[in-house]
């Protein structure tokens, strides 16, 4: 136990989702006591969720602190030299086409960079950070990124939902459509049933042919779309990943387009990302052959890896098979389960990194403790790696990273800034209409990442949670 005054206390950012909700960091030794709200106005207000706020404890537990390496079916404990030449000669056995990387939802910028560049070096271009199939057009900022911003939602006077529940993909967010709600009475309109959202909406739909209605100005809700001032389109992940996510996203932007809602001063277009590295690693293209189709995926469920290298990725369903999985993270969590070896690296509290939010707004997260064990921070991790394929290779100076994320952030103005507002430049993408039905997943919320499956708390959360949901 500790007093108040005898905590160490760093302003750092929330990696739980996308929001990047400001936050103070407590911390005594290297253990975290607490985590508390930072006020940000632009952000989350004086407010932080449950889930930022009580899965600190998760930190602690389940942490992986040695190096292990699985020998006939069981993991034994390791040195990083042994791990290490076990890796290399991996990766030196295996043709660069067979080896993929997978980046998980809390990493830092610099570090995916690291990540993309140690790729480079023995020829992979298999990267990818999506945990399931989403449409994504990379293209242009606006494109993947919540462009009215979350001190926007305050201006707006009428809200859609497509495919989202924000209340569990992004909790400050929804704070923010709830005050906005309780003020101005804004009307709310969804497509596709998120549940309980804390304040009254309307459902107009839920399937893709109402959407179609709203852009050929079939229904009464295209008329109210149209005469309203600053309306607000948010789309959700779900809504992407339907085989008309396509159709959804470029016709609502072009729709939008058409009617003057994307605009320097006013962009309606808002897409809901669940991912706190989601919007950062989109701009650094990490994907395969920084294209976003489904190629990992298809040569994922087929088998066709020799080598999977798992960066804190915890979310990525995979049937293994005869691959070699190499895990580098944090916790013993699915990731750990499935590898073949395990390098442990610092959690988000424990290394500086740079974060993208879902307004496209770069904030820092610094580091608060000291990672536990033997664990590294992952910049150093490859380092060890690549001087081992060739000692004349550079060593990543995370300095240099730093800079060199910052060139390739689009539109990045500051740290802490909104990025520059641009407008349509590229040609609209034609997409086909297929009719089905706009279910939101459900987000297994106190479960979402390894931090808080590790929680005490979360876990309790959820129990709770599933018993009211069992008995009402």
């Amino acid at each position: 136990e500790a007093r108040p005054w005898e905590l160490k206390k760093t302003e750092s950012i929330d990696v739980m989702d996308s929001v990047g909700s400001n936050i103070r960091v407590d911390t005594y030794n290297w253990e975290v006591k607490r985590i508390l709200p930072r006020l940000n106005n632009e952000i989350n207000e004086e407010w932080i969720s449950d889930k930022t706020r009580y899965s600190c404890d998760g930190l602690l537990k389940q942490r992986l602190d040695i190096p292990y390496i699985k020998k006939n079916n069981k993991l034994y404990k390791s040195s990083w030299n042994e791990a290490i030449d076990l890796i290399v000669k991996k990766i030196q056995e295996t043709n660069p086409n067979e080896i993929a990387g997978h980046v998980g939802d809390m990493t830092g910028l610099e570090n995916a960079l690291a990540f993309k560049k140690f790729f480079n070096y023995f020829g992979s271009k298999n990267l990818e950070f999506r945990e399931k199939k989403f449409y994504l057009n990379p293209d242009e900022k606006m494109n993947y990124i919540f462009n009215s911003s979350i001190k926007g939602i305050e201006e707006s006077d009428l809200i859609l939902l497509v495919g989202t529940n924000p209340r569990h993909e992004a909790t400050m967010l929804n704070a923010r459509i709830r005050k906005t709600f309780v003020q101005k009475k804004v009307p709310i309109y969804s497509i596709g049933d998120p549940g309980d959202l804390t304040y009254d909406y309307q459902i107009i739909g839920d399937k893709t042919d109402d959407i179609s209605k709203i852009i050929k100005r079939e229904n009464d809700f295209s008329k109210k779309l149209l005469s309203s001032k600053k309306p607000i389109i948010i789309i959700g992940e779900s809504a992407l990943e339907l085989k008309s996510g396509k159709y959804i996203f470029e016709e609502i932007k072009k729709f939008l387009n058409e009617n003057n809602f994307i605009s320097k001063d006013w962009n309606a277009l808002n897409v809901l990302v669940q991912n706190a590295s989601t919007v950062g690693l989109i701009d650094l293209k990490i994907l395969p052959d920084e294209k976003s189709d489904y190629t990992f995926f298809e040569k994922l469920n087929n088998s066709k890896f020799k080598l999977l290298y798992l960066l804190g990725s915890d979310n990525l369903k995979i049937k293994k098979n005869n691959e070699f999985v190499v895990y580098q993270g944090s916790h013993g969590d699915r990731g750990a389960e499935i590898a073949d070896v395990i390098l442990p690296s610092a959690a988000y509290t424990e290394q500086n990194g740079l974060y993208e939010n879902l307004e496209g707004r770069v904030q820092e997260c610094r580091k608060a403790s000291y990672p536990i064990g033997e664990s590294k921070e992952d910049w150093k991790i490859f380092n060890l790696i690549i001087k081992k394929i060739d000692e004349n290779n550079k060593n990543f100076i995370f300095e240099l990273l730093r800079e060199e994320v910052k060139e390739k952030i689009l539109n990045f103005k500051e740290i802490n800034e909104l990025p520059e507002k641009t407008l349509i430049n590229k040609e609209s993408i034609n997409s086909e209409f297929i009719s089905e039905k706009i279910t939101i997943n459900p987000l297994d919320y106190y479960y979402s990442n390894s931090i808080s499956r590790a929680s005490k708390t979360m876990s309790e959360c959820r129990k709770i949670n599933q018993d009211i949901r069992k008995t009402g």
